[in-house]
Formats: structure tokens, sequence, C-alpha cells
């Protein structure tokens, strides 16, 4: 009896490092201990340019890869993800394989591209970009954001600028 202590012991120990290292496998539910959710179903690979203003994170940039098996229901999912977190949907368009969603959320916007199956047959690229905005009047009175932009200059995706006259 006194053989088979040891050996209990470390099958016990064992399961408990089995469940660990499981439990530490799965990707987190929030970017950097966050406000901003990952995009559900991927692993990030990259995360980059991260800027702070006091406890937030105002810009960054993660690059995620995994395997789309049905984009409707990743896309419903991430989008879900983002409003319990308080974020806003602003926009969500649609371009061949590519599926764009804008969120606000404060004096910020999130911006999440996931195209189907761009890396390899099996294998589909999403990336989420955060930015700091300024709150904007427009005349009729509506609130409109738009990021800050140092040293360069901004075209809002989808318009064009106006004629050269």
């Amino acid at each position: 009896m006194l053989l088979r202590a040891p050996i209990i012991l470390a099958y016990f120990l064992l399961m408990g490092l089995a469940l660990t290292a499981v439990a530490c496998d799965s990707t987190p539910e929030m970017v950097l201990e966050s406000d901003i959710p990952n995009v559900q179903g991927f692993e990030p690979i990259v995360t980059r340019d991260i800027k702070r203003e006091g406890d937030w994170i105002s810009g960054l940039e993660v690059i995620y890869r995994g395997d789309l098996k049905d984009s409707r229901k990743n896309i419903a999912e991430t989008r879900e993800r983002f409003t319990n977190a308080g974020w806003r949907l602003v926009s969500q368009q649609s371009r061949g394989q590519t599926t764009i969603l804008n969120f606000a959320k404060d004096t910020r916007a999130a911006r999440v591209s996931i195209a189907l199956n761009q890396i390899e047959p099996a294998m589909s690229p999403a990336v989420l970009s955060v930015t700091s905005t300024e709150i904007v009047a427009a005349k009729d009175g509506t609130v409109l954001t738009q990021p800050v932009v140092r040293g360069g200059t901004y075209a809002t995706e989808g318009f064009a600028p106006p004629p050269s006259r």
C-alpha cells in the first residue's frame, strides 16, 4: 500500500498539470486584460502599436489567425462580444470574402476585419485596430467621431475626397 501512495500522488500531480495546460492554452476573452474583446474563434499572433491613456488602451493592432468554418456565426459572436463589453456597432461592411465591423466606445474606435480563407485554404486572418477618436458635432446636431491623426491625413474608408475643380 505504501508503494501505491507515490504513484497516486504522481497521477494527481500530472492531472493537475494537464488541466492547467489546457486552461492556459485557451485564448483570453479580452485583449491585454482591457475592455477590448478578442475576435471570436481566432488566435492572436501579433499585438503591436500599443498606446495607453491612463488605464485605457487607446490604440493597438492585433493580428489573428484561425480556422473559420462558419463566418456568419463568427461575425455574429464577435459583434456580441463587443456589444457586451460596451462597444456600439457603427457599421458592418462585406466585400467579397472580407467583413469589416466598426465599433465605437468613449473616445475610441475599433475596426475588426475578418477575411475568409486568405492565408491557406484552411486558415483565415483577422485584424483588430483600435484608435483614439475626437468627438465632432455635425451641422444637423448628430455626434460623429473621427480618428485622431497627428502628422498625416485621413480619408474615411468607402468615401472618396471631393473632385478637384
